[in-house]
């Protein structure tokens, strides 16, 4: 499996339509952390909003790749309004992503210029028109899709030149994230790492850093914890789960666990347990 496959199979990633409709006025998304979305514009013309930003005119049909951090509204500016299709995407059960993704500013592609995409959207877009069993699983896996191909076309188009989407298509770099996500229980190292990656420990250590922008054991050091989320979350008990991670003691993981999540592991589980989800908002406001 390639090092991206790898990472959207151990991170969940879950596509799930969140609106479709014509809008006659403003878009505006509630959003939780770690949340990424994807609106697929298939008629008329909007502007990106934001009170301190640049106006951003969009007149033709588009796909709009959007980070959790976007603050943009979406206000058509035509009467008749526009029809949107939005996505919502999120890694794993939980809505934080500890790791940076690249994805930093929302990125708009024209569909004239989405040869491969094209198809694709037009089966969204006939999905969604057509009220056929298996409709909703239909449109969230066309979404998921449709969120590898951008991501493929960003990295190619050096629209995403950091974080973890990039680095993980990096010869260099993937190589050795992949055994860090597939073996998180090994003793990592610097060395260990670059050697992986063919390069001496500096110059590995200072690529990592740039394009992550954390050292490549703090990296490690995150994917376990994300993992020992994950194993929590099923039902292993702890000292299982430290051994799974690459801890000697269950009381170096808690220890560990504690300091990098902000609770130990059982009051962290108990949280979860009791916490609702955070639920995402969509208002449309007429100007």
């Amino acid at each position: 499996m390639d090092v991206l496959s790898e990472f959207f199979e151990r991170t969940s990633l879950q596509g799930r339509l969140l609106f479709a409709g014509p809008v006659d006025g403003t878009l505006v998304l509630d959003k939780p952390p770690g949340m990424a979305f994807i609106h697929v514009i298939e008629r008329g013309a909007l502007d990106m909003v934001h009170a301190d930003k640049p106006r951003i005119a969009i007149s033709e049909p588009s796909v709009l790749f959007c980070p959790s951090t976007c603050c943009y509204k979406l206000r058509a500016h035509q009467p008749g309004g526009v029809d949107l299709i939005c996505a919502s995407f999120q890694f794993g059960r939980s809505g934080q992503q500890p790791f940076p993704l690249g994805l930093l500013e929302t990125l708009v592609f024209p569909l004239s210029a989405l040869e491969q995409l094209g198809p694709v959207i037009g089966s969204l877009v006939n999905e969604f028109r057509t009220p056929a069993p298996g409709r909703s699983k239909a449109l969230n896996l066309l979404f998921e899709y449709v969120f590898v191909l951008l991501v493929r076309r960003a990295v190619n188009e050096g629209r995403i030149t950091s974080g973890l989407l990039y680095a993980l298509q990096d010869s260099q770099l993937g190589p050795a994230l992949i055994c860090i996500h597939q073996e998180p229980q090994l003793a990592w190292s610097v060395e260990r790492l670059a050697a992986l990656a063919k390069m001496s420990r500096t110059k590995f250590a200072a690529l990592f850093s740039e394009v992550m922008s954390m050292t490549p054991m703090a990296y490690v050091t995150a994917w376990r914890m994300k993992v020992a989320q994950d194993l929590l979350r099923e039902g292993m008990p702890i000292k299982v789960i430290a051994d799974a991670v690459g801890y000697a003691s269950q009381a170096s993981f808690s220890r560990t666990f504690a300091q990098q999540v902000g609770q130990p592991p059982g009051e962290w589980l108990r949280a979860e347990g009791e916490d609702p989800p955070a639920k995402l908002q969509v208002q449309i406001y007429r100007d």
